[in-house]
């Protein structure tokens, strides 16, 4: 950690780091976080790490045993299944919030974007899980700016980042079908969009999660 930076900044710069080692499983599921011993490598004081680590918490990333410490949260089907139900409640509202208030060349260009990948199929593992994150990010960030609702948009995404940490556990599993199925569900609703078909967006959307929501839970069970 950089020296003389402000206690606000290092709370920062700590919860970006924790964050992206319980992501991409730096540290897994259930493996205790020792606060001394973070402080002593990152050569600063508990302070900065506890409060990070109460931002991680807030999150679901992070939880408090009583008398034991800090844990990163284990990976559950219950958890699964209860933040697969969360989204489509709440990104339904958001397409229901958003869909009238997208301007047409914002679809245009992703249906463009998705054109595109269709030609352009990637074959590595890691490449597919970076174009999953593309498409996600491309639909339902789209979606998110448009919804008009701060609060709705970080509760969504905070829900879309935990579900990326199964996606990211199970990404060596990951075919090519998988891909292919989530993009022809995204096209459904681009292009329900483009004829501003908002309801059958909608439905289209929801089914989606369905369909992601079963996929996800198949590689867990």
């Amino acid at each position: 950690m950089k020296k003389g930076l402000s206690r606000y900044v290092l709370t920062d710069e700590i919860y970006a780091l924790l964050k992206r080692q319980i992501m991409n499983h730096e540290i897994p599921p259930g493996e205790k976080i020792n606060i001394d011993q973070l402080a002593r490598e990152l050569e600063v004081s508990n302070i900065p790490i506890r409060e990070a680590l109460s931002r991680l918490t807030a999150e679901g990333l992070v939880h408090m045993v009583p008398f034991k410490g800090m844990y990163a949260t284990e990976m559950t089907l219950q958890e699964l299944d209860e933040i697969f139900e969360i989204r489509m409640n709440l990104e339904t509202l958001a397409l229901s919030k958003a869909a009238p208030l997208i301007p047409d060349n914002r679809i245009r260009d992703i249906v463009r974007d998705m054109e595109e990948w269709s030609n352009n199929k990637p074959t590595e593992n890691e490449e597919k899980l970076q174009r999953i994150a593309e498409m996600n990010r491309n639909l339902h960030g789209l979606l998110l700016q448009y919804c008009d609702n701060e609060t709705l948009k970080k509760l969504i995404n905070m829900y879309i980042e935990r579900i990326h940490r199964y996606l990211s556990f199970i990404h060596k599993e990951m075919e090519l079908q998988v891909i292919e199925e989530e993009w022809a569900e995204h096209m459904l609703v681009v292009n329900a969009l483009v004829s501003r078909d908002f309801d059958g967006a909608a439905n289209h959307l929801l089914q989606h999660l369905k369909n992601s929501h079963i996929r996800t839970r198949n590689f867990f069970l």
